[in-house]
């Protein structure tokens, strides 16, 4: 087995040191995005379509003004081809509150919301709903639920 030598210059410098160094980061650099390239994406798209006009209403009832509500929400998923999607995750967020169900055998879950609220000062919110299955690039709407508090 052959040793390698470094080659210095007058100064004491060791010469060749630093190439080697950038081709092994440009090997390194090339290894990580193959593996990434290769890591499996949702190859058909979904959507996601809320059922009516779901808004959460915070009433005022005399002393309390600000306080929590419930909100149902009911949801179908389809695919490209209008099929149903069964068992996608369907997520809701915000509010305060996180709330998740899945999809039947026909692509539809109804969700209860309960506990969201709005802060002092804040008079409307959205809600997000990210919906996620197997085989399918993941969908969000980032307005999928008013939550407001009449004037």
């Amino acid at each position: 087995m052959r040793k390698k030598i470094f080659v210095r210059n007058e100064e004491g410098d060791v010469l060749g040191l630093p190439m080697y160094l950038i081709i092994v980061m440009i090997v390194a650099v090339a290894v990580i995005a193959a593996v990434i390239y290769m890591i499996p994406k949702g190859t058909k798209t979904m959507n996601a379509q809320v059922s009516g006009t779901p808004t959460g209403v915070i009433q005022a009832d005399g002393t309390v003004s600000f306080g929590s509500f419930d909100v149902t929400v009911s949801v179908t998923t389809n695919d490209d081809r209008r099929d149903p999607v069964v068992d996608a995750t369907v997520r809701f967020s915000g509010g305060g509150v996180v709330a998740e169900g899945k999809t039947n055998a026909q692509g539809q879950a109804t969700i209860t919301v309960t506990g969201a609220n709005l802060n002092v000062g804040i008079n409307e919110a959205y809600m997000k709903m990210t919906v996620k299955a197997s085989g399918f690039e993941d969908f969000q709407d980032d307005a999928a639920v008013l939550l407001y508090r009449p004037s």
